[in-house]
């Protein structure tokens, strides 16, 4: 390897370990959520964001979303965030690692991780019902690939809707962060569905 070559691993490894470090609230969020959909805890929060509404004939979000899902995203993401914040002020980090101040800006990091992580599914969502997908099932051909890759990357549409003009990334970091998202949405999935915490692998 060439001197070059070495800089662009390095410059690579750089970002996904800032983008892991970002990010790291939604491993917390989603195996909170992955619990509470197994054990079927706060039930009164299982209800449907769009409450059973219709557009166009069909339902506009479905059952799958919920009002439960949505705030567990959105609590652990914030408490991960609060987390993030205790270890920078202990100076555990390098200072090259976290992409904000976390220490004065945890609140708005952590929840706009969760806000965006949840809703960032809504459109996706939406699209699937008025196109005749059911919630858990599949389109064959084009349609069920272009899904597949929207359903891996949704969340990080949401995130950078939310986190943008707070974090000021570079390109670079977002385009790499939607490339890393892919094998490790697809990664989380697969635990989930085999910890009986999903019922479908993507």
């Amino acid at each position: 390897m060439d001197r070059r070559e070495g800089k662009k691993v390095q410059f690579l490894a750089t970002m996904t370990l800032q983008i892991a470090f970002l990010g790291s609230p939604l491993f917390l969020a989603a195996l909170a959520g992955g619990l509470c959909m197994k054990l079927d805890c706060l039930k009164w929060l299982k209800s449907p964001i769009d409450a059973g509404l219709l557009f166009r004939g069909r339902r506009v979000f479905g059952d799958n979303k919920t009002w439960r899902g949505l705030c567990l995203m959105t609590l652990f993401s914030t408490l991960g965030g609060w987390v993030q914040s205790l270890i920078q002020r202990e100076g555990l980090l390098p200072q090259w690692l976290p992409l904000c101040d976390y220490g004065r800006l945890w609140l708005p990091v952590g929840a706009g991780l969760g806000l965006g992580a949840a809703l960032g599914e809504l459109p996706n969502s939406f699209l699937k019902r008025q196109l005749g997908v059911q919630p858990g099932k599949r389109k064959n051909g084009l349609l069920w690939t272009f899904f597949f890759l929207l359903d891996q990357v949704d969340l990080t549409i949401g995130v950078w809707v939310f986190l943008y003009f707070l974090i000021r990334p570079t390109d670079w970091l977002v385009i790499w962060s939607f490339v890393l998202t892919v094998p490790l949405h697809l990664l989380i999935s697969l635990i989930g569905y085999g910890l009986g915490m999903r019922k479908t692998v993507s």
